[in-house]
């Protein structure tokens, strides 16, 4: 079965995907990431599978590296 791989380049993450992409890279849970921003749980874990689904990563650490070296995020 072929695989098909998704470029890191050109990524078109969403602000509100980079913001907790950058508070997933400081070490933050979903919960920790909820409380700072003022949104529900749910609401961060869709936003991180939303980056997820972007960048073709399969976990959220993954995510966090391609963001990084796309430079959607400072490191």
């Amino acid at each position: 079965m072929l695989v098909a791989h998704r470029s890191t380049k050109g990524l078109t993450l969403s602000n509100r995907e980079r913001e907790v992409l950058t508070w997933v890279a400081e070490g933050k849970t979903a919960w920790e990431i909820s409380q700072i921003l003022g949104i529900s749980n749910s609401t961060v874990n869709k936003h991180i599978a939303g980056a997820m689904r972007k960048t073709g990563s399969v976990t959220r650490t993954q995510a966090v590296a391609k963001a990084l070296t796309a430079m959607e995020i400072a490191g």
